[in-house]
Protein backbone atom coordinates (compact mmCIF):
# COMPACT_ATOMS: atom_id res chain seq x y z
CA UNK A 1 0.00 0.00 0.00
CA UNK A 2 1.45 3.30 -1.17
CA UNK A 3 2.17 5.56 1.78
CA UNK A 4 1.87 9.47 1.65
CA UNK A 5 5.18 11.14 2.97
CA UNK A 6 3.91 13.25 6.09
CA UNK A 7 7.33 15.60 5.80
CA UNK A 8 6.19 16.10 1.95
CA UNK A 9 2.40 16.97 2.83
CA UNK A 10 3.26 19.46 5.47
CA UNK A 11 6.01 20.99 3.12
CA UNK A 12 2.82 21.51 0.02
CA UNK A 13 0.76 22.36 2.83
CA UNK A 14 3.39 25.30 3.85
CA UNK A 15 3.88 26.31 0.33
CA UNK A 16 -0.56 26.70 0.37
CA UNK A 17 0.15 29.12 3.04
CA UNK A 18 2.83 30.80 1.96
CA UNK A 19 0.66 31.28 -1.27
CA UNK A 20 -2.40 32.08 0.09
CA UNK A 21 -0.85 34.29 2.59
CA UNK A 22 0.89 36.42 -0.03
CA UNK A 23 -2.31 36.14 -2.11
CA UNK A 24 -4.37 38.33 1.12
CA UNK A 25 -0.91 40.29 1.52
CA UNK A 26 -1.43 41.68 -2.27
CA UNK A 27 -5.06 41.83 -1.77
CA UNK A 28 -4.71 44.16 1.58
CA UNK A 29 -2.02 46.28 0.01
CA UNK A 30 -4.07 46.93 -3.71
CA UNK A 31 -7.33 48.27 -1.25
CA UNK A 32 -5.28 50.04 0.55
CA UNK A 33 -3.80 51.58 -2.77
CA UNK A 34 -7.40 51.98 -3.87
CA UNK A 35 -9.63 52.72 -1.31
CA UNK A 36 -7.29 54.69 1.04
CA UNK A 37 -3.85 56.13 -0.50
CA UNK A 38 -5.51 57.00 -3.81
CA UNK A 39 -8.52 59.05 -1.99
CA UNK A 40 -5.88 60.97 0.05
CA UNK A 41 -3.12 61.38 -2.98
CA UNK A 42 -6.42 63.14 -5.01
CA UNK A 43 -8.11 65.24 -2.14
CA UNK A 44 -4.23 66.32 -1.47
CA UNK A 45 -3.73 67.41 -5.05
CA UNK A 46 -7.37 69.02 -4.82
CA UNK A 47 -6.38 70.74 -1.34
CA UNK A 48 -2.67 72.56 -3.10
CA UNK A 49 -4.23 73.75 -6.61
CA UNK A 50 -7.38 74.86 -4.09
CA UNK A 51 -4.65 76.56 -1.97
CA UNK A 52 -2.70 77.99 -5.06
CA UNK A 53 -6.22 80.10 -6.46
CA UNK A 54 -6.55 81.09 -3.10
CA UNK A 55 -3.23 82.65 -2.95
CA UNK A 56 -3.75 83.92 -6.59
CA UNK A 57 -6.65 85.55 -4.96
CA UNK A 58 -5.47 87.24 -2.61
CA UNK A 59 -2.54 88.46 -4.73
CA UNK A 60 -4.90 89.91 -6.88
CA UNK A 61 -7.20 91.26 -4.31
CA UNK A 62 -6.27 95.17 -4.79
CA UNK A 63 -6.84 95.03 -8.67
CA UNK A 64 -10.20 92.91 -7.69
CA UNK A 65 -11.45 95.85 -4.75
CA UNK A 66 -9.94 98.58 -7.37
CA UNK A 67 -12.27 97.08 -10.22
CA UNK A 68 -15.19 96.85 -7.94
CA UNK A 69 -14.77 100.33 -6.95
CA UNK A 70 -14.50 101.59 -10.68
CA UNK A 71 -17.94 99.26 -11.55
CA UNK A 72 -19.87 100.64 -8.59
CA UNK A 73 -18.76 104.27 -9.53
CA UNK A 74 -20.12 103.50 -13.38
CA UNK A 75 -23.03 101.77 -11.86
CA UNK A 76 -23.72 104.80 -9.70
CA UNK A 77 -22.87 107.02 -12.91
CA UNK A 78 -25.66 105.59 -14.79
CA UNK A 79 -28.61 104.76 -12.51
CA UNK A 80 -28.05 108.39 -12.22
CA UNK A 81 -28.12 109.09 -15.78
CA UNK A 82 -31.21 106.99 -15.81
CA UNK A 83 -33.21 108.97 -13.76
CA UNK A 84 -32.02 112.15 -14.88
CA UNK A 85 -33.40 110.85 -18.44
CA UNK A 86 -36.62 109.50 -17.16
CA UNK A 87 -37.53 113.19 -15.76
CA UNK A 88 -37.48 114.27 -19.21
CA UNK A 89 -39.94 111.11 -20.59
CA UNK A 90 -43.65 112.26 -19.75
CA UNK A 91 -46.21 109.29 -19.41
CA UNK A 92 -47.50 111.02 -22.74
CA UNK A 93 -46.72 112.23 -26.10
CA UNK A 94 -47.14 115.53 -24.98
CA UNK A 95 -46.58 116.76 -29.03
CA UNK A 96 -48.10 120.68 -28.46
CA UNK A 97 -45.64 120.94 -25.10
CA UNK A 98 -42.63 119.95 -27.80
CA UNK A 99 -43.66 122.33 -29.92
CA UNK A 100 -43.59 124.69 -27.71
CA UNK A 101 -40.55 124.42 -26.23
CA UNK A 102 -39.08 124.16 -29.96
CA UNK A 103 -41.23 127.35 -31.20
CA UNK A 104 -39.84 129.08 -28.20
CA UNK A 105 -36.12 127.91 -29.02
CA UNK A 106 -36.21 128.87 -32.29
CA UNK A 107 -37.79 132.79 -31.37
CA UNK A 108 -34.49 132.94 -29.56
CA UNK A 109 -32.36 132.03 -32.00
CA UNK A 110 -34.07 133.46 -35.45
CA UNK A 111 -35.45 130.34 -36.63
CA UNK A 112 -38.86 129.94 -38.12
CA UNK A 113 -40.82 127.05 -37.93
CA UNK A 114 -43.31 127.10 -40.36
CA UNK A 115 -45.57 123.52 -40.28
CA UNK A 116 -45.30 121.22 -37.42
CA UNK A 117 -46.78 117.47 -38.73
CA UNK A 118 -47.04 114.69 -35.96
CA UNK A 119 -46.99 110.87 -37.02
CA UNK A 120 -47.93 107.64 -35.49
CA UNK A 121 -47.55 106.92 -32.30
CA UNK A 122 -44.87 103.46 -32.60
CA UNK A 123 -45.12 100.91 -29.07
CA UNK A 124 -42.02 99.55 -28.46
CA UNK A 125 -41.29 97.11 -25.27
CA UNK A 126 -40.67 99.66 -22.59
CA UNK A 127 -41.35 102.96 -24.22
CA UNK A 128 -43.24 104.74 -27.10
CA UNK A 129 -42.36 107.19 -29.78
CA UNK A 130 -43.74 109.66 -32.30
CA UNK A 131 -42.12 111.08 -35.03
CA UNK A 132 -42.57 115.16 -35.76
CA UNK A 133 -41.74 116.82 -38.90
CA UNK A 134 -41.08 120.54 -38.33
CA UNK A 135 -40.53 122.38 -41.29
CA UNK A 136 -38.35 125.43 -40.91
CA UNK A 137 -36.68 128.37 -42.65
CA UNK A 138 -33.41 130.18 -41.21
CA UNK A 139 -29.97 130.95 -41.59
CA UNK A 140 -27.23 128.53 -41.20
CA UNK A 141 -26.01 129.55 -37.77
CA UNK A 142 -29.47 129.28 -36.58
CA UNK A 143 -29.99 126.00 -38.13
CA UNK A 144 -27.03 124.45 -36.01
CA UNK A 145 -27.68 126.58 -33.33
CA UNK A 146 -31.12 124.55 -33.05
CA UNK A 147 -29.96 121.43 -33.64
CA UNK A 148 -27.49 121.66 -30.94
CA UNK A 149 -29.90 123.20 -28.28
CA UNK A 150 -32.72 120.63 -29.04
CA UNK A 151 -31.03 117.73 -26.85
CA UNK A 152 -30.72 120.36 -23.84
CA UNK A 153 -34.49 120.91 -24.16
CA UNK A 154 -36.50 119.74 -21.19
CA UNK A 155 -38.33 117.49 -23.26
CA UNK A 156 -35.79 114.32 -24.33
CA UNK A 157 -36.01 113.94 -28.04
CA UNK A 158 -33.63 112.63 -30.97
CA UNK A 159 -32.94 113.94 -34.36
CA UNK A 160 -33.93 111.51 -37.04
CA UNK A 161 -33.45 112.88 -40.77
CA UNK A 162 -32.50 116.19 -41.68
CA UNK A 163 -32.86 117.59 -44.91
CA UNK A 164 -31.37 121.01 -45.71
CA UNK A 165 -32.47 123.35 -49.04
CA UNK A 166 -30.45 126.26 -50.57
CA UNK A 167 -32.02 129.00 -51.78
CA UNK A 168 -29.86 130.52 -54.20
CA UNK A 169 -31.29 134.11 -54.05
CA UNK A 170 -31.55 134.32 -50.28
CA UNK A 171 -28.68 133.19 -47.93
CA UNK A 172 -32.03 131.70 -46.07
CA UNK A 173 -32.50 127.77 -46.40
CA UNK A 174 -35.35 125.01 -45.75
CA UNK A 175 -35.26 122.64 -43.35
CA UNK A 176 -37.01 119.63 -42.53
CA UNK A 177 -36.31 117.89 -39.04
CA UNK A 178 -37.52 114.93 -37.83
CA UNK A 179 -37.88 114.34 -34.37
CA UNK A 180 -38.83 111.12 -31.88
CA UNK A 181 -39.83 111.93 -28.96
CA UNK A 182 -40.21 109.25 -26.52
CA UNK A 183 -42.64 108.50 -23.72
CA UNK A 184 -43.97 105.99 -21.10
CA UNK A 185 -47.24 104.88 -21.25
CA UNK A 186 -48.76 103.38 -17.87
CA UNK A 187 -48.06 99.63 -17.63
CA UNK A 188 -44.91 99.54 -19.23
CA UNK A 189 -41.52 99.62 -17.69
CA UNK A 190 -39.40 102.74 -17.46
CA UNK A 191 -37.15 103.68 -19.39
CA UNK A 192 -34.88 104.25 -16.36
CA UNK A 193 -35.88 101.26 -14.61
CA UNK A 194 -34.74 99.67 -18.37
CA UNK A 195 -31.35 101.44 -18.45
CA UNK A 196 -30.73 100.77 -14.40
CA UNK A 197 -31.36 96.80 -15.13
CA UNK A 198 -29.45 96.08 -17.99
CA UNK A 199 -26.28 98.16 -16.68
Amino acid sequence: MYQIDPDRKLKVLWWWLHGLGVLVVTGIALFAEFAVFRPIDDQTAANIHEARQLQTFLRDKDRVRSEHARLAKELAVARGQAATLQARIPDEPREADFLAQASKLAGQIGLQIQDYRPSAISSKQSYSTVRVDLICQGGYASICSFLDRLSKLPRHSTVTRLRIDANRNRPVYSVQISVTLYFVVNGQPSIAEKEATDA
